[in-house]
């Protein structure tokens, strides 16, 4: 008598039992595991896992991830990937945006491995014509410069649906946006971006050479800017109107919380060699500009204007808490930051908002290379309903 089989399906499994297993999952496996359906996904965002910055760098064709709060290093292979910190952009939880030495762009999951190629740059930002040798050789400049000069860039990926928006600037002079299911990148003319970040309202946030605070939103067929409705357009952010003296300002990054306050972050050296942070505020009554003391309990991550629910207490000593903000290489002024030369990664740390104090990571054991911040897990949910 043949025994009868039963046919489960797996997706539908009790939210409880699910959730369960889900929180017992080492991490890398976790994060697997939430992309196998939208139901699993869907559930995974209920556990109970909290949310922190991990760090990551690249060795020739492996990610080294090191999770903070179980002290562990995790390698991961990516055959093929073109993994050097010269082409990583930006990151959105587990996905990283990249471009490679022939301006392909692409995201990639650092867990999973997943690979989603995205439209070449190259004619919109060289054009197809070669008129005579002249403008091929300043074409052919333009080209090589563009991996390695300065550039922004941001990312939002929504794991479920597998819908994302990116936009990326190089040089102050283009800011292009792409998102799925677009034929083309948009050309954003005019926005000279210095840095950039994205809301929970599918809207763009560039702060501008000119000091200015641009909003696009990006939920119709075109990025569309937003004037009217755009409480910071006539009330520009200048450092030196809010400086004191003896303060030399090194960066700018306009970020958004969760709350969605929209913060300037100043990186500056200050009296004597002091390193510094400092966070402005525009006060919507006054409609000026004023310095604030701390994040709300959030932590930043610099580079990217991302600011995450950070856990309370310190994680195992290593800086990872409210009110800090993740740093790397470039992030500080760099008056006396090079006596940390001969020690591994010393372009990485936690910058504490209270104490002014910095803490350098453990050491990943690998050649000298540079590291860089991400949150797994982490997502701008609210994202989801503009979707087209």
């Amino acid at each position: 008598m043949s025994r009868s089989r039963t046919c489960y399906d797996w997706s539908k499994l009790c939210h409880d039992l699910l959730r369960s297993i889900l929180e017992r999952l080492h991490y890398k496996d976790y994060h697997r595991a939430r992309t196998v359906c939208s139901n699993w996904y869907t559930v995974s965002t209920t556990c109970k896992r909290p949310l922190y910055p991990w760090r990551v760098v690249f060795n020739e064709n492996s990610a080294l991830l090191f999770d903070p709060g179980e002290e562990q290093t995790h390698e991961i292979q990516h055959p093929g990937a073109e993994f050097s910190e010269r082409y990583v952009l930006s990151s959105c939880s587990n996905w990283f945006l990249m471009v490679d030495s022939g301006l392909g762009f692409y995201l990639v999951n650092v867990f999973t491995r997943e690979r989603i190629d995205l439209p070449s740059m190259e004619s919109s930002i060289l054009g197809k014509e070669r008129v005579d040798k002249e403008v091929e050789w300043k074409h052919y400049i333009e080209r090589t410069d563009l991996v390695s000069s300065k550039k922004q860039a941001c990312l939002w990926i929504n794991e479920r649906t597998g819908d994302y928006v990116v936009a990326w600037s190089v040089k102050q002079h283009y800011l292009f946006t792409y998102k799925r299911g677009d034929d083309s990148w948009s050309n954003l003319q005019g926005a000279k971006c210095v840095s950039m970040v994205f809301d929970k309202e599918y809207k763009l946030y560039v702060y501008t050479a000119d000091n200015s605070i641009k909003i696009f939103d990006l939920s119709g067929d075109l990025p569309e800017e937003i004037v009217e409705m755009n409480p910071y357009r006539n009330h520009l952010f200048s450092f030196r109107s809010v400086s004191k003296r003896g303060e030399h300002i090194w960066k700018q990054r306009v970020a958004v919380t969760n709350s969605g306050e929209v913060l300037m972050i100043v990186s500056l050296k200050g009296l004597g060699d002091k390193l510094l942070f400092y966070i402005y505020k525009m006060n919507l009554g006054s409609c000026k500009w004023e310095r604030v003391d701390s994040l709300g309990g959030e932590m930043l991550i610099f580079s990217h204007g991302v600011t995450v629910r950070a856990p309370i207490k310190d994680i195992n000593g290593l800086g990872i808490k409210g009110d800090s903000i993740c740093l790397r290489d470039g992030d500080l002024w760099p008056v006396g930051f090079y006596f940390d030369i001969m020690q591994l990664e010393p372009n990485c740390g936690v910058f504490d908002l209270a104490t002014s104090a910095i803490t350098r990571p453990k050491s990943l054991d690998v050649s000298f290379v540079k590291s860089f911040w991400f949150v797994p897990g982490y997502a701008l949910r609210r994202l989801v309903s503009h979707l087209v």
